[in-house]
């Protein structure tokens, strides 16, 4: 009986759509892979250590998508313009980027990559929208 309740409370807990606006893109080619990820472990880069991930096309330099029935709690948002869509991140000798890149609260550019901290968010309603800036090296 204990585990039919847990079960009837996990579908009764509280969750919510999370729809992504990117701009910015330098181009249409390619696509972007976007990812929510729901700790710190993974984050930005590492897609499939996401709780939910996709891909999309990219018209007029913008795309968008949207997460949906995500428990209510903290995540974080990253994206990628794979823009010859071998789905990484491509870098030059020294590491630095090649592709673009985004994350949720579009925390300020730093070295490296955006930390979950700068880009975690809390959703607690029933939609939750949001606005990505594309930004490259």
């Amino acid at each position: 009986m204990l585990l039919a309740s847990a079960a009837v409370a996990a579908e009764r807990a509280p969750a919510g759509t999370i729809a992504v606006d990117m701009r910015g893109f330098r181009s249409d080619r390619g696509s972007m892979r976007v990812s929510l990820f729901a700790s710190a472990k993974g984050y930005p880069g590492r897609h499939e250590l996401a709780l939910r991930a996709g891909t999309g096309r990219i018209k007029d330099r913008a795309a968008a998508f949207r997460f949906e029935n995500i428990p209510h709690g903290t995540y974080a948002v990253s994206v990628l313009h794979d823009e010859n869509d071998n789905r990484k991140m491509d870098t030059n000798w020294l590491g630095i980027p090649k592709e673009g890149g985004g994350a949720s609260n579009n925390p300020k550019p730093r070295m490296g990559p955006p930390r979950f901290e700068d880009a975690k968010f809390v959703l607690r309603a029933p939609l939750l929208k949001m606005a990505i800036q594309i930004r490259y090296p």
